[in-house]
């Protein structure tokens, strides 16, 4: 059965899938890698068994992919919907949940932001801000954000504000070995497909020097019997 790849986030040239019921499965993302890093469209493609999540960096509209992607039968996309019955699994039902209170919660923070702002409290400390530029680089891939908020870790440096509260440092020690684990086993499918497509190549190119000498030693076979 073609499993399900669901549209977690999408921005103009960027998509983030996640498969969760190929989660774990670290032979199914190194063949998505793999197949899908051949399409034409395609800038860049990672992948985590561990998350369970594929990030597609395009350069076309993104129907050429998956449908490429439905074709090989890696997976079919689609949007996490209620059902008629309004019967659900548990899986599904947390998928679906989750982004609606992620973004009810956004909002909130967002609010709280903006009395901040009217209090005065702008800008956290030289810590907080350098640790903003860190996620906005490695988790949305947006350099400009990032040199934003490093732009302000540096500012607060100097002016001496540069730890923020016990709470945070004790959070982004929590949350680091975490996007470690995350990174590592990433590169792991990408140095496995990468292996693979290497190896695939060298028997290419060894068929290829193959044929071509046989061909060439026919050739002189018939210019010495002329």
């Amino acid at each position: 059965m073609v499993p399900v790849a669901y549209i977690e986030h999408q921005l103009p040239g960027r998509v983030r899938l996640r498969v969760p019921s190929r989660r774990g499965d670290v032979p199914f993302f190194e063949r998505v890698v793999r197949e899908l890093a051949k399409h034409p469209s395609m800038r860049e493609l990672t992948a985590s068994s561990l998350t369970g999540s594929i990030t597609l960096h395009y350069c076309e509209p993104l129907q050429s992919i998956t449908a490429a992607a439905a074709d090989q039968k890696l997976f079919k996309t689609g949007r996490l919907e209620r059902q008629n019955k309004g019967s659900k699994s548990k899986q599904t039902s947390a998928l679906y949940e989750g982004p609606g209170l992620a973004g009810g919660i956004a909002v909130g923070l967002s609010g709280l932001g903006l009395f901040q702002v009217a209090q005065g409290n702008v800008l956290g400390s030289a810590v907080e801000n350098l640790w903003h530029a860190f996620g906005a680089h490695r988790i949305f891939g947006r350099l400009d954000i990032a040199v934003v908020f490093a732009a302000l870790g540096i500012y607060q440096l100097l002016r001496g504000q540069i730890f923020g509260a016990a709470s945070s440092l004790f959070f982004y020690g929590l949350v680091l070995p975490h996007i470690a684990a995350m990174e590592g086993a990433r590169s792991g499918s990408w140095v496995s497909a990468a292996t693979r497509t290497a190896k695939a190549a060298s028997i290419a190119s060894d068929s290829t020097a193959e044929t071509a000498a046989r061909a060439a030693g026919s050739l002189l076979d018939k210019a010495a019997k002329k």
